[in-house]
């Protein structure tokens, strides 16, 4: 799960700046999108609130009250659930505890919600003593893979349930079965890379450019290593069961959701059960994923979250209370991550961006 962003200009770029000038103008062209797009995301959730209007809003939101905390509680316990995936993922003799993996946990899981993956070398780096870059880097990438297949799992499901229990538009069915035939390819599809090879591949066709040759021709044994590292969980009986642990434990984790969509319907619309819990999770985190470009998907995910609330008969009110609740628990699990980046010196706060990884620690 997710952490919504910090302002804008906090948006940390999880992208050493390189040396050359080139370099340096992408870096700053990508940030200067990312806050573009950031206050594009503010400008639409002002909007929305200003044609909702915000004495519905407020009304609705009273109505939530105290139990906000108990949301706060269950975002947590599936937080704990996905570190536990990666857990089984690490196994025995664990080199470190749950509680420093589950602070890695929160450290990167608070920059993928900017990045969607730039969290990934984060967790890698805050882990490095306790086990080799290489090897923590593979636990994060193969749990990765665990996690989106039990998000697919349950989006399946999800699915079925809205499919068959509410008369949703045409295009909001097309766009839900499109949505979890292109999620399943990418999960068969990344398997298979990762069982063959990732990493290797990928390198051994960026060394074609020759702009590139210089720059990573020295990562090549590194890449092998790391793709070996990876396949002795596809091909070895017992990682086989440590990754079927990852994907129960995504799973559950995911199911955390719906658990909070039900809770807060009941309080806002009792009429409402679990089929129309199941409904608004599911159709929302399908339709939030066509937009993994916006930062914090801020203002899309709020729009999406009170159409599909909108579709399975909640007001305009109601939805809108719906989506700020589901921003503002995010936002709790928000903090403790960025404190333990500001621990490990990993964020430079007068830039406001991820410093470097060291380069003594990148190889596997």
């Amino acid at each position: 799960m997710t952490v919504p962003a910090a302002p804008a200009a906090a948006a940390p770029d999880v992208v050493p700046p390189p040396a050359e000038g080139n370099g340096r103008a992408v870096v700053r062209r990508s940030r200067t999108l990312r806050i573009l797009l950031f206050i594009a995301g503010l400008a639409v959730l002002g909007i929305l609130a200003g044609l909702v209007g915000w004495a519905p809003i407020a009304a609705n939101l009273a109505r939530i009250g105290g139990y906000f905390f108990v949301l706060v509680g269950i975002c947590g316990a599936a937080q704990v659930a996905f570190t536990l995936g990666w857990w089984a993922i690490v196994g025995r003799p664990h080199p470190m505890t749950f509680a420093q993996l589950f602070g890695t946990y929160l450290a990167g899981d608070s920059v993928n919600y900017f990045t969607s993956v730039g969290g990934e070398p984060v967790k890698a780096q805050l882990l490095a003593s306790k086990m080799a870059f290489g090897r923590a880097f593979a636990t994060i990438w193969v749990n990765r893979n665990a996690d989106v297949l039990a998000q697919w799992i349950f989006l399946f499901l999800g699915a079925v349930v809205a499919l068959t229990q509410f008369e949703l538009p045409a295009v909001v069915r097309w766009l839900v079965i499109a949505g979890l035939l292109l999620l399943g390819g990418l999960v068969l599809g990344f398997t298979g890379m990762q069982r063959r090879g990732f990493f290797g591949p990928i390198l051994r066709t960026l060394l074609k450019i020759p702009v590139l040759r210089k720059r990573l021709q020295h990562l090549e044994d590194d890449a092998h290593d790391l793709d070996e590292k990876i396949r002795v969980y596809y091909h070895r009986e017992e990682h086989r069961t440590q990754f079927t642990w990852a994907v129960l434990w995504g799973f559950l984790g995911w199911c955390g959701g719906v658990v909070e969509t039900w809770i807060v319907l009941k309080l806002l619309s009792p009429s409402h059960g679990f089929a129309s819990a199941c409904a608004v999770e599911t159709l929302a985190m399908i339709l939030n994923s066509i937009l993994l470009f916006i930062p914090a998907r801020i203002g899309s995910a709020e729009g999406i979250r009170m159409a599909v609330a909108a579709v399975v008969g909640l007001t305009p009110g109601q939805g809108a209370a719906y989506a700020l609740v589901r921003r503002a628990r995010e936002i709790v699990w928000l903090l403790p991550g960025f404190v333990i980046l500001l621990k490990h010196h990993l964020v430079d706060v007068a830039h406001l961006r991820l410093q470097p990884l060291p380069a003594g620690d990148r190889t596997p």
